[in-house]
């Protein structure tokens, strides 16, 4: 092979431990008021690649040896795996000391932090394309084997998973290879880290954001690769890329693609195997570990592949003889794929190579059903490619139009974009069409926690529909991220997580501000609280996209009063003084003049004390609303009553002027008359005599 073709595909390989890391200068950062982080003192040789490491201490116990990890900013990190694995301890674990935001000065930001013990050796293994030495069967159970099914078992018992069990995360804790240890796995989404080398056929498959916290059995696949490698003292399959490994995976299964023909002792067969197996249902767990440990020999697991077709499948140049290999190339082909299914070519494949009735006529009606919408063609080819590849392999990840996930990894993959200020359309459209309903549906099995995720999804399309503050994609952010800390601009470097610290953070962040037009929330505050409150803050959010400003105000003077008055502090000025800046609507609400006069000085007063539950007392007051209501309205009927009697007034004195008027005229006629005929008479009388 070529040295150029062979760097080439070198360089497809994951590197998994980072050499260089950029130098940090500026004062440490001290967590818990006890761990002092040395930024000066960075740790390259502990770092992981979503990490980075640096020297730390324990005031408290200057000697002992411990190290902390810088989680990046962007990416979510594990803190309900932090809260389950704080201070316990297990041969096969570095011990988690500690964790917490911190202010870090390099980044000049709060970023999370955790503490570890630190290992007396080093990393097992610092690059995947690196050879070790090679550990033989009889150190391979004590050093390694059983330290590290304790350390799963401890795992299994907490209710999580590691997720990042690999060689390259593997340490020597005693610093004479006595005892080997897993290294950190809550720095960074489940599986993030992992080449695909480690991860099953179907997590492999995932975009490396989405493959979620899995189960055991995902960690004792990564164990058998990682125990391979040990085994091996190298990489088995350094020169192939991963889409040529996960290609191997699917056609020879994975014990095949390490080991090979490699020759191994018995009982290491027996165990790679079943570690190894590709089917989830049979791959050992811990009591099959157990018995292998305590001597017992069963018969290796023998793989068993999909059927083959007759004939291959022609698609972009090569030929796939199963539905797991061509669903695999069509979902990398999104576009490319849709005619062939349309055309009718995949239903006749399965009818008459694959001779599998029942599922071409799945796929007949499915593309007859997509052919008959008529409102949104495009949409509906998407998703009816969607389902004729869950139909290929329903042990797949959820796959549309390029993205591929698990069901409980997706919250990962909508913060990293959202964090990371990318194109959400793509995850806002898998909601809204509700992909994941079609991949529980269509796959044929009922799990209990599979129904309760399904739900969860329809729960988030709901909130999508809603376009208002609390609503929309950042409500389903929080809602898929329970330990997601709040993404709000106005919180300045804060970094928070629970509800409890909101206010506090706020507090902080208010003499920072620069313009005190707005008030203290904005869509990230509000879809943090309606996602962590434990009580029902709907009516409040909607209340938050209201056209009057001072019913959003009151609405967010309500939220935090009642967080205030629950979780404390008891004064809030930063805070208070915010909001007493962008309460003008409130006052303005209020309709007599003196009372406004009144709390015009009465606020100031509050905000100084930093009581939010006291300002919002006040504004709300229910009996001087009323008493301020009558009085307006006993206001307005007086006005009403001296306008009808101005008008009454003006009325009659028209009314009298038209009456003299007719009075005057018919008095003038009269005078007329009369001066007339006392004029005729005297003509008369003179003309006579």
């Amino acid at each position: 092979m070529a040295d150029a073709e062979q760097a080439e595909i070198e360089s497809e390989v994951e590197e998994e431990v980072k050499v260089e890391v950029a130098k940090p200068a500026g004062p440490p950062g001290m967590l818990r008021d006890r761990y002092l982080i040395r930024s000066s003192q960075p740790l390259p040789e502990l770092s992981t690649p979503s990490a980075e490491a640096f020297a730390a201490e324990d005031k408290r116990d200057p000697s002992r040896a411990l190290f902390a990890l810088i989680c990046k900013p962007e990416l979510p990190p594990r803190v309900t795996v932090m809260r389950a694995l704080k201070g316990v301890s297990s041969p096969g674990l570095q011990q988690l000391v500690e964790w917490g935001p911190m202010n870090w000065p390099p980044a000049g930001r709060q970023c999370m932090t955790v503490v570890y013990e630190r290992p007396a050796g080093r990393r097992i293994m610092t690059s995947l394309k690196g050879e070790i030495r090679r550990v033989d069967e009889y150190e391979i159970t004590k050093k390694v084997v059983e330290p590290l099914t304790a350390a799963i078992k401890e795992i299994t018992s907490r209710g999580i998973t590691h997720r990042s069990i690999r060689p390259t995360n593997l340490f020597d804790m005693s610093g004479n290879g006595d005892r080997f240890a897993f290294g950190d796995c809550v720095t960074a989404p489940a599986g993030f880290d992992q080449s695909m080398l480690f991860e099953t056929i179907e997590s492999g498959m995932c975009t490396p954001i989405a493959r979620g916290s899995g189960t055991f059995a995902d960690d004792f696949y990564s164990l058998g690769v990682t125990i391979a490698f040990l085994l091996l003292g190298r990489n088995p399959v350094a020169g192939m890329s991963e889409d040529a490994i996960l290609s191997a995976k699917i056609q020879q299964g994975s014990y095949n693609t390490f080991i090979g023909d490699e020759r191994l002792p018995l009982p290491m067969i027996e165990l790679l195997r079943g570690l190894l197996c590709d089917d989830g249902d049979q791959r050992w767990g811990l009591e099959d570990l157990d018995l292998w440990m305590s001597g017992r020999r069963m018969s290796p697991l023998q793989p068993r592949g999909e059927k083959r077709a007759a004939r291959g499948f022609p698609f972009q140049g090569k030929e796939y003889y199963n539905g797991r290999e061509l669903s695999q190339a069509m979902a990398k082909s999104w576009d490319a794929a849709i005619p062939p299914v349309v055309e009718g070519k995949v239903e006749l494949w399965l009818r008459r190579a694959v001779e599998d009735k029942d599922k071409a006529n799945v796929v007949a009606e499915v593309v007859r059903m997509a052919l008959n919408d008529a409102a949104d063609k495009k949409g509906a080819t998407d998703l009816m490619l969607c389902k004729v590849l869950i139909l290929l392999d329903q042990s797949a990840p959820i796959r549309y139009k390029g993205f591929n996930s698990m069901p409980d990894g997706f919250g990962a993959a909508l913060a990293s974009v959202m964090a990371n200020r990318g194109d959400t359309r793509l995850l806002t459209e898998i909601i809204s069409r509700e992909v994941p309903k079609l991949w529980f549906g269509m796959r044929g099995e009922y799990q209990p926690d599979n129904s309760l995720m399904e739900a969860n999804f329809r729960e988030l399309r709901s909130f999508l529909s809603q376009t208002g503050m609390g609503f929309g994609l950042e409500r389903c952010l929080y809602e898929m991220n329970d330990a997601l800390p709040c993404q709000s601009s106005l919180l300045g470097e804060e970094y928070v997580v629970e509800v409890k610290e909101l206010l506090p953070a706020l507090n902080a962040s208010a003499g920072k501000r620069g313009d005190s037009k707005h008030g203290p929330i904005d869509r990230h505050i509000a879809a943090f609280l309606g996602a962590r409150m434990r009580s029902d803050i709907d009516r409040n959010l909607v209340q938050l996209s209201d056209q009057n400003q001072s019913v959003v105000m009151m609405a967010v003077l309500n939220l935090y009063a009642v967080l205030q008055y629950r979780l404390g502090p008891e004064s809030l000025p930063g805070l208070a003084g915010w909001l007493g800046a962008v309460l003008a609507p409130v006052v303005a609400g209020y309709h007599g003049r003196e009372k406004r006069k009144e709390l015009e000085k009465e606020i100031p007063k509050l905000v100084r004390k930093g009581s939010i539950v006291e300002i919002y007392n006040v504004l709300e007051n229910g009996e001087e609303r009323v008493r301020d209501d009558q009085e307006f309205h006993w206001a307005q009927a007086q006005y009403h009553a001296a306008e009808e009697e101005i008008k009454h007034i003006i009325t009659e004195t028209e009314e009298r002027a038209v009456e003299a008027d007719r009075i005057g005229r018919q008095t003038a006629a009269v005078t007329g008359i009369i001066i007339a005929m006392v004029t005729a008479t005297i003509v008369v009388i003179s003309t006579v005599f």
